[in-house]
């Protein structure tokens, strides 16, 4: 009886686990023109109402800046590279001091790291990016500072942008 118990407990805590560490996933969305805009960014993103106020504001300064925006879900992120974009935009979530490993993986594979924006959001012990070519920001997920962080992230491409056009 006991183990049949434990066993349900186990199975409960697992699922529940599960269920609240299986975010949704952000859908493809192209916006500007690929062929014509002089910039070209990638905002790579997991789906939580924090990540999508920032990525708003984001995408309402690059788009009047006419930037070329694509935004996927982290989990198309080894599909994808540095090449081809100005800068590129990565907002990830630490689950037990840990980005998605596409993240971390698409960060040590990056030959253009200077291109890279971070912002990880978690507990206060998260994962820190240990590259110094990459310009990456921890934040809690608080709703009233969303559009602060947005606004400081399309400031930060959009200075990166502008240091590859002065070449």
């Amino acid at each position: 009886m006991k183990t049949k118990i434990l066993l349900a407990g186990v199975l409960i805590i697992l699922k529940l686990s599960f269920l609240g560490c299986a975010l949704g996933t952000v859908t493809t969305v192209e916006s500007g023109d690929r062929a014509t805009e002089q910039s070209r960014v990638l905002i790579a993103t997991q789906k939580s109402e924090f990540k999508q106020a920032v990525l708003h504001e984001i995408r309402s300064i690059l788009e009047n800046n006419s930037c070329y925006i694509k935004v996927i879900d982290v989990k198309k992120l080894p599909n994808e590279s540095t090449e081809g974009y100005h800068a590129v935009i990565i907002l990830n979530e630490c689950m037990a001091g840990r980005p998605d490993p596409r993240v971390e993986s698409f960060i040590d594979d990056a030959t253009q790291k200077e291109k890279l924006i971070v912002l990880t959001t978690g507990r206060l012990d998260s994962w820190k990016l240990e590259s110094p070519r990459v310009d990456a920001i921890t934040s809690a997920s608080v709703m009233t500072q969303a559009a602060t962080i947005g606004q400081s992230l399309a400031g930060k491409t959009l200075k990166i942008i502008r240091s590859q056009q002065n070449i």
